[in-house]
């Protein structure tokens, strides 16, 4: 590929990350599309390795932005108006891309302006686990119900504009998935790129990672998601078996125990209702 190809602007905030930041940006650097600007957003990182490593940078088509820590929501934002790209891809300081995802992505949002969100097929755990995740197809209502696309995917900067960012009231986490419901509140397609193109570092401590989340901030951030959309609630009615909350319930033992424990009194009641007909 050469220049004539649209520019893309690759978007990592880093917050004492420096142990996986150069992995991350060598998996960007692989890439076989040659029409990419990477910026680094430092959010005010405090250990020393990582600022070496910010201060050794040193890579063609990569600019650094140091800030104050702000939370990743603002980093994201504040390097995003400051890129140039006409399609934005979120990367996490500790996550990689496979070679061929962007030029996937953008071939994609190039033929087909009705796209609004690109997102790998399948995505990886690695690190202290290894997984393939398999991601479920797309519906609006399932995705109020809960996010289940992954913070690395590509959308066009215009959208982002259009919806004003990531919503800084999210700013203890669940960022990617309030920005999701924004761009595609209006419609808008979701196209799903083949393969493996996204892995997901898995690791005791994590920059805004929703499964550091506790469950009390779990649910007071679903509660922010709700109170920023409730007319979008009110108007699906999403089926409850899309809420987190909801499969937590079903999944816990106490459940199965009490549907076991039923199980003889419904099979009663069913042979008294055959019998009164």
């Amino acid at each position: 590929m050469n220049n004539k190809y649209p520019l893309i602007s690759v978007i990592t905030p880093c917050f004492n990350d420096g142990r996986y930041l150069l992995e991350c940006i060598e998996s960007v650097c692989r890439s076989d599309y040659n029409n990419i600007e990477h910026i680094i957003i430092d959010d005010g990182s405090t250990d020393k390795y990582t600022c070496k490593i910010l201060d050794s940078l040193n890579t063609q088509n990569l600019r650094l932005i140091r800030t104050q820590n702000q939370g990743v929501c603002k980093a994201r934002n504040e390097a995003i108006l400051a890129s140039s790209g006409k399609y934005i891809l979120p990367l996490d300081a500790d996550d990689l891309i496979s070679k061929k995802y962007i030029s996937l992505g953008v071939r994609e949002l190039e033929e087909d302006p009705s796209i609004t969100l690109v997102v790998p097929t399948n995505y990886k755990y690695f690190g202290r686990r290894n997984k393939i995740i398999n991601i479920e197809s797309y519906s609006f209502d399932k995705l109020l119900g809960h996010n289940f696309f992954p913070n690395s995917s590509m959308f066009r900067r215009l959208d982002f504009d259009k919806v004003g960012g990531y919503n800084e009231n999210m700013k203890e986490g669940l960022e990617d998935w309030e920005l999701w419901i924004n761009l595609l509140k209006h419609g808008g397609k979701v196209k799903y790129i083949d393969g493996i193109h996204y892995y997901y570092r898995l690791k005791r401590k994590s920059y805004s990672r929703n499964a550091s989340i506790d469950d009390k901030m779990h649910c007071s951030l679903r509660k922010q998601i709700y109170e920023n959309h409730k007319e979008l609630f009110s108007e699906y009615f999403f089926n409850p078996l899309y809420s987190f909350e909801y499969q937590g319930v079903i999944n816990s033992r106490e459940y199965r125990l009490g549907r076991f424990l039923l199980l003889p009194v419904r099979k009663i009641l069913n042979i008294l209702e055959n019998i009164s007909r």
